[in-house]
């Protein structure tokens, strides 16, 4: 009976060798089975995640992806002794994958499915007893094929072998494009085109270097996790949003190429209702893929009407997939991010850090912009031909925008002078370091530790007292779920000896010598516009600042 069903599902599907459609270009939207079912899903609680997505509207609001996670397969770690391809689980599924498959595509949806490029596929159970695809690529891409699966997420478990110390790999590898190609390549093969490389963001180890996936995913995939797993909890949001600030300015996410943030939290246990709605609203203007993972029958309401936010999907959707960017970060208190959409509106994120209930204020000089109408996209309220824009938030709280017809700020920018970190004064074992990618060959590191490494700027002298102070720096110091790394390096920063600043320095990329963040944009006041400055920076509390290049002052300008 068993294979009777599976040779109907690849009998009964289309042509494997037939021309393939080309995948979408904008982030997929759908659902999820891992956050809800762990890998523990089943025939019935598939069947009710089918039937609620379609009653509770997620559906017709785009969400058409139906991705079934880990479990589906027998956990025996053995192949189907005719064809080579995983095994269907059947006492989990007894009528297997093709009825399911069916019901998902009757009710609007594409079926997806999920592997690993491993020995044995990621799972709650370490070490895992599910086989992977490692190897077998082949026939795992024809079972995919016979289940009419659109859309294929492969992992990264067990990548040198099947013991618990193989489970999930962080280290550097230098197989990742050899692992993941081959599955693209069989994918595409039966005319499957979307596929999500799902390898946590770990670096890539390359004759030039570290490289993270947004560097070299592109035309072996459709989409890449930038990051490692979510799980519950603010925090856990906040590592993957420090994480995503590079990869936006890196130019490299844009239709057909997605930066995946890894499935959403919304409607799951830790964090606030406000704290999941800024989650979903930075998910969707980052343009990640939008995967509801909980239970959908329970979610409140409330939550549905976040989920559902016609504004927010019509970013996440908008052609040009250009995400969001972080234009200023002021530590511990609030983001400001921004990005382009193709009809030449702009979208806006302001993220409160103090989790406080506050009043964001916005400033669309901040912008470079003098005016434009807005539309808050929480409340769908507009107003015409305004500078700023004010609401109350709770903490963690968000003010999401759209802006349209914009009046740019005629003003120009001020001058800037450049200041070479390595110019400055060493101690307590700071030190100057060879660095390929800054202005000066060199750079600063060691700042903090258990000796508190400093470098202190002299002589510097600027027009104003108060100001934005920008910092071309490097912080390559990837964290992973658990690690208790934020993807941020803390400094502290202090002008003429006063008292000294926090300041958050989010993860700039993979290589120290290479993936710098230029313009980083630092608020800073205390400097005298008579008479020459310092500047002291080091590491806040025992940990480590980032390396500094070269810091830009508004400069004083000679009459």
């Amino acid at each position: 009976m068993r294979i009777t069903n599976y040779a109907f599902a690849a009998l009964g599907g289309s042509a494997p060798l037939a021309a393939a459609q080309q995948f979408q270009s904008t982030p997929v939207m759908g659902w999820n089975s891992y956050n809800q079912m762990a890998c523990s899903p089943n025939e019935a609680k598939i069947t009710e995640a089918i039937n609620a997505l379609t009653e509770r509207g997620f559906v017709d609001a785009g969400y058409d992806f139906f991705q079934v996670d880990c479990g589906w397969a027998t956990r025996d770690g053995q192949r189907n002794a005719t064809t080579g391809a995983l095994k269907i689980d059947f006492d989990r599924f007894p009528n297997g994958l093709v009825p399911l498959s069916n019901l998902a595509r009757a009710k609007g949806m594409k079926w997806s499915m999920y592997s690993d490029a491993g020995a044995r596929m990621c799972d709650t159970e370490v070490p895992s007893p599910v086989a992977g695809s490692l190897g077998h690529e082949a026939a795992d891409a024809d079972l995919f094929k016979a289940l009419n699966t659109e859309y294929v997420k492969y992992d990264n478990c067990y990548a040198d072998g099947p013991s618990s110390s193989q489970n999930a790999p962080k280290a550097s590898r230098t197989d990742f494009v050899t692992r993941f190609t081959a599955m693209w390549e069989e994918l595409r093969r039966v005319g499957i085109t979307g596929m999500l490389i799902c390898q946590w963001g770990v670096p890539y180890s390359t004759s030039s270097g570290l490289q993270g996936p947004s560097q070299w995913t592109k035309g072996l995939s459709t989409s890449f996790r930038l990051s490692d797993d979510i799980a519950t909890g603010w925090a856990n949001v906040y590592r993957i949003y420090n994480q995503a600030v590079h990869i936006a300015r890196s130019g490299a996410i844009g239709p057909g190429n997605i930066a995946d943030a890894d499935l959403l939290e919304v409607g799951n246990s830790g964090m606030t209702f406000d704290e999941q709605a800024t989650h979903f609203a930075f998910w969707a203007m980052f343009k990640s893929a939008l995967m509801i993972s909980t239970n959908v029958s329970a979610l409140s309401n409330e939550l549905v009407a976040v989920l559902q936010n016609r504004e927010l999907i019509a970013i996440n959707q908008d052609s040009a997939v250009k995400p969001i960017e972080l234009v200023q970060r002021w530590t511990a208190d609030r983001d400001l991010w921004a990005g382009d959409l193709a009809n030449g509106d702009i979208a806006v994120l302001a993220v409160d850090l103090s989790n406080t209930r506050r009043t964001l204020n916005l400033q669309l000089s901040n912008l470079g912009i003098k005016s434009a109408d807005v539309k808050d996209l929480w409340t769908s309220a507009s107003v015409k031909n305004v500078g700023s824009y004010s609401k109350e938030v709770n903490g963690h709280g968000s003010v999401a925008l759209r802006l349209s017809n914009i009046q740019r700020t005629s003003e120009s920018e001020p001058e800037y002078s450049y200041i070479s970190v390595s110019g400055g004064t060493l101690a307590s074992g700071a030190n100057i370091q060879s660095c390929a990618g800054c202005a000066s060959s060199t750079k600063v590191g060691n700042l903090g530790g258990s000796s508190n490494g400093s470098v202190v700027l002299s002589n510097v002298r600027t027009s104003r007292a108060n100001q934005t102070v920008k910092f071309d720096y490097i912080n390559c110091e990837v964290g992973y779920l658990g690690s208790g790394i934020n993807n941020e390096r803390l400094a502290s920063i202090s002008v003429n000896g006063g008292p000294a600043q926090t300041v958050s320095f989010p993860l700039s990329g993979y290589n120290w010598d290479t993936d710098i963040h230029t313009g980083y944009g630092v608020e800073l006041s205390g400097f005298n516009a008579e008479e020459p400055n310092s500047i002291r920076i080091s590491a806040a509390g025992t940990g480590w600042a980032p390396d500094f290049d070269r810091i830009a002052i508004i400069a004083k300008v000679s009459h």
